[in-house]
């Protein structure tokens, strides 16, 4: 990868062909985000659906990554890995190192934690949401009980059927 001088404006040359520099840049923001979410949801004690795993990463991203030396390294390296991954794909499109080198990393840095933000605020909305619909919106931790108190267990016999007594 060579540069010319263009007057006095310093020029990076043409790719041949962008199809190499996109694919790598794409595999490498892979890895870069994939390490991220492998860690953070390999850290989830009980994974489920809805309410609980919104929470757990929250919780997760927030408290537990971001407080440890082993989460700020993974957190860190896997942002600098994505922004190396826009730098490969979006080289064939540059000619200007500065921007190249310096703009594109920067955008992708901040276009990561604003889609950070942005999954945060779903996942506040998904919460608040299922809290609103569910009849509960006071308590985000309180498990919600439905029916009467009385009711048996679902999946066990009546009594009178428990021992074999007709």
């Amino acid at each position: 990868m060579g540069t010319e001088a263009n007057g006095t404006r310093l020029v990076l040359r043409p790719v041949k062909s962008r199809e190499p520099w996109v694919t790598w840049g794409l595999i490498a923001q892979v890895v870069g985000m994939g390490s991220i979410a492998v860690v953070i949801w390999r850290d989830i004690p009980n994974p489920g659906i809805g309410r609980h795993i919104t929470a757990e990463m929250i919780k997760l991203a927030w408290h537990g990554e971001l407080h440890t030396r082993s989460g700020l390294i993974v957190l860190i390296t896997g942002t600098i890995v994505y922004a190396v991954g826009s730098v490969l794909m979006a080289r064939p499109y540059m000619s200007s190192p500065v921007g190249l080198f310096v703009a594109i990393p920067i955008a992708a840095v901040v276009g990561i934690l604003l889609l950070g933000v942005l999954v945060l605020i779903i996942a506040f909305l998904f919460i608040v949401l299922e809290n609103w619909l569910g009849g509960n919106p006071a308590g985000v931790s309180r498990p919600q009980v439905t029916g009467p108190a009385d009711t048996e267990a679902e999946n066990e016999p009546p009594e009178d059927q428990q021992h074999g007594c007709a």
